[in-house]
């Protein structure tokens, strides 16, 4: 098991959603889209059952949780603070799909879909991190629950 994390976040992660909902930019349809998966997502690891979260999302935690709570506890919302949330959630997703073959959330597996499909066109902050983070993460995941068997 785990070291309890989103027990203790899940308050700031509501605060920071409240925030971004109220501050934010949008110029398009596409920035809409993800801004709202965005809201939508922060919205369900703030009211989550957190014991299952911290199962679901253990290896993100491990790798990002730094970036993710650099993002949460800061004030800004621009795309590049937006462009690393959409990595996190883009790697719970991954994790999700690796460890359990089902994205259990809507919005992550809506936000999964739109990430591997081919012909969706991104917007420019968003592009780069889709490599980023689904790279190598289904053989780390894979050794990390090796290592804890």
């Amino acid at each position: 098991m785990c070291e309890p994390y989103f027990k203790n976040i899940q308050k700031d992660i509501l605060s920071y959603k409240n925030h971004l909902e109220k501050n934010n930019m949008t110029i398009d349809k596409t920035n809409k889209l993800f801004l709202d998966l965005i809201l939508d997502i922060l919205e369900y690891l703030a009211t989550e059952n957190p014991q299952k979260l911290d199962e679901l999302c253990e290896y993100n935690i491990m790798t990002m949780k730094k970036e993710f709570e650099s993002v949460i506890h800061g004030s800004s919302v621009s795309e590049k603070v937006q462009a690393i949330l959409l990595t996190f959630f883009m790697r719970i997703a991954k994790e999700m799909d690796v460890k359990y073959k089902n994205i259990e959330n809507e919005s992550l597996s809506k936000l999964y879909s739109l990430m591997t499909s081919k012909d969706f066109k991104y917007p420019s902050y968003i592009k780069s991190q889709k490599n980023f983070a689904l790279e190598n993460m289904p053989d780390n995941i894979k050794r990390m629950l090796y290592m804890k068997s």
